[in-house]
């Protein structure tokens, strides 16, 4: 087994760091966004279907143009790809804030401007990634993954409390501004960074290139099962998407409470990352990665059934560090299976599962709070993760070994 690689070895080289240290900004930002968004539209409500909306409106554009922006990735010059995806996330975010400023917000232009940025993170969030590894070494590969989950559970932290405490003192819109802003960190980094090795940009043509990055997932097993096993719990415990009810309603700790329950995550997410970056070769670790998945699920019935605040702090700080140890033992997986050639589309297809998971959960669970309740919809939701990742665990490990 390979020996850990400190992430501080991996920061110290410049490319990687600043790369890193530009999507910490506009993930925070980002981050802001999405807090207020969701508190905005529950304000704008009182609905929480409406709210599990705003997961649909996201979610929808993601899976459709999954493929081809993982396409897309492969075949263009990666950078400038990024570069384009970051300039018109920054006008998005700044029609969010005008908007917003002059009292003309509809929740129907809330909508529109969640499927816009969600059709752009659909080319982003695969490219990003597939450039990770023209950044480092094979070896310090690992530990660069553990560290961008890291850097988004570090937004997730960051973001939320900041975010609860502008719409308390300024208004949702100045977290719109905030994260328009944001994104120049990442524009100006992109022109500054060289990147090692990177491949020559695919020329090939059509829906069979596009849809092999589908073809490699479904041959390999170790990849399918994980990502089947992940798309389980994305769905059915997507518990986030609910947090302005319990935080207003359940809790009665209102925007600020709001910040803080969306943080613990990050806080143990940070904490699961450093583990994980001890650990070494993630390779053959099946069943570490199937009992933290496990134990998740059962966290997220814990804190539908919670009254305490304290208590929701502490299962969700546990649930963060769960959800960072198994993504980033996943991810890392996954990418040292995949050929460089691939990886922008295998990663889009990953992140159908990563992401598109819990925004089409945030819908899902908005129609069963409707009906259920709150505390109703997340219990269920978390025992119909429990049986999914339960009847993949065997394949995981199997195909483990």
């Amino acid at each position: 087994m390979s020996q850990p690689v400190r992430p501080w070895t991996v920061l110290a080289q410049k490319n990687f760091a600043l790369f890193w240290s530009s999507l910490l900004v506009s993930a925070i930002g980002s981050q802001l966004t999405s807090v207020a968004i969701a508190w905005q539209v529950y304000e704008m409500t009182d609905s929480p279907l409406q709210l599990g909306l705003t997961g649909l409106f996201r979610a929808v554009p993601l899976i459709a143009f999954a493929f081809t922006g993982g396409w897309l990735a492969d075949r263009v010059e990666r950078r400038r790809l990024l570069l384009a995806t970051q300039v018109l996330a920054l006008f998005l975010s700044l029609a969010l804030a005008v908007l917003t400023d002059s009292g003309r917000i509809a929740v129907w232009h809330i909508y529109a401007i969640l499927f816009a940025q969600s059709a752009l993170m659909s080319f982003d969030l695969p490219t990003r990634n597939a450039l990770i590894p023209n950044l480092v070494v094979e070896e310090h590969l690992a530990t660069a993954f553990g560290l961008s989950v890291a850097l988004r559970q570090a937004a997730f932290l960051a973001g939320p409390f900041v975010a609860g405490a502008i719409i308390a003192y300024g208004g949702v819109r100045w977290c719109y501004y905030i994260d328009a802003a944001s994104f120049i960190a990442v524009i100006v980094c992109l022109t500054l960074i060289e990147i090692r090795g990177a491949p020559q940009p695919s020329r090939e043509r059509g829906l069979r290139s596009m849809l092999q990055g589908l073809s490699f997932i479904r041959k390999n097993r170790m990849i399918f099962a994980l990502l089947v096993m992940d798309a389980f719990v994305n769905f059915f415990g997507a518990f986030r998407g609910l947090m302005p009810i319990f935080a207003r309603d359940l809790l009665n700790v209102g925007p600020t409470g709001l910040g803080a329950l969306l943080g613990a995550p990050a806080v143990g997410a940070i904490a699961g990352s450093l583990v994980v970056m001890t650990l070494g070769d993630p390779r053959s670790k099946a069943r570490l990665i199937v009992t933290v998945t496990l134990l998740y699920t059962a966290g997220v019935v814990a804190f539908a059934l919670s009254r305490s605040f304290m208590l929701s702090l502490a299962i969700t700080f546990a649930l963060g560090a769960l959800d960072a140890v198994g993504e980033t033992l996943r991810m890392t997986v996954i990418q040292l299976m995949t050929p460089d050639e691939l990886r922008g589309r295998v990663q889009a297809a990953a992140y159908v599962f990563l992401i598109g998971g819990p925004f089409l959960g945030q819908a899902e669970i908005g129609l069963a709070a409707s009906l259920l309740g709150a505390t109703g919809a997340v219990v269920l939701g978390g025992a119909l993760a429990t049986a999914g990742v339960a009847a993949m665990a065997r394949a995981v490990i199997r195909a483990d070994k």
